[in-house]
């Protein structure tokens, strides 16, 4: 792993930290704070930690690198990433399917961790982009459509942004991590932007919720 991976790992948890602060203090009534605010915090949270573990313990724990060094946990966690987010968007916009999308999102969470457990990789193949473009989808789809009805400002769109790119990479990884190859994502081309892209992603999310408000 090159410095500037490291640097831009280590900026991508000081963002982390910076949102959690953001979304900490945006409301003394604990009481009422509103459920998407949690799920934002989980979503940063691991943001954060599995920016850190990179930091310290390279890229072999993806899984990708055919050293043996793979972590079957790596996918689970990072699943967890777009469907908090995704499942905040519904939880903020569209309460009423909170607990549709949340069962569906803890769904494939459970299928995503059974396949990896099970060595089951064509199950894994085809559950892990499921669920994450349904995920990918609402976030990158949500804030254009309520920035669209003047719910959100347009620097909520950022969060459509930030969207993109940690669906992209997901994806992308799950294909190098099934010995496939999503269009010209080689490994080479993944891990050469994957820090930056974590990073961005971060940046861009906190932007959004923290300047999105009408």
């Amino acid at each position: 792993m090159l410095i500037l991976d490291q640097m831009f790992l280590v900026c991508t948890s000081f963002v982390s930290a910076i949102a959690l602060w953001h979304l900490a203090n945006r409301d003394n009534n604990v009481d009422k704070r509103p459920p998407s605010e949690y799920y934002d915090g989980l979503a940063l949270a691991v943001l954060g930690i599995a920016a850190l573990l990179l930091t310290f313990m390279g890229w072999g724990i993806l899984g990708i690198m055919g050293e043996g060094t793979g972590n079957k946990l790596v996918a689970i966690v990072a699943s967890l990433i777009p469907f908090s987010w995704a499942t905040g968007l519904i939880s903020k916009f569209y309460p009423k399917h909170e607990k549709v999308f949340l069962g569906i999102m803890i769904l494939g969470l459970i299928m995503i961790t059974a396949s990896r457990f099970m060595d089951a990789p064509l199950i894994a193949r085809i559950v892990y982009p499921v669920f994450h473009t349904t995920a990918a989808t609402v976030v990158i789809a949500t804030p254009i459509v309520v920035v669209k009805k003047g719910l959100m400002n347009y620097h909520f769109l950022s969060v459509s942004l930030g969207g993109a790119l940690i669906s992209t990479g997901g994806i992308s990884m799950a294909f190098l991590s099934a010995n496939k190859q999503l269009l010209f994502f080689s490994q080479d081309f993944v891990l050469m932007i994957f820090a930056p892209l974590l990073f961005f992603t971060g940046l861009l999310y906190y932007w959004g919720i923290s300047r999105g408000e009408t």
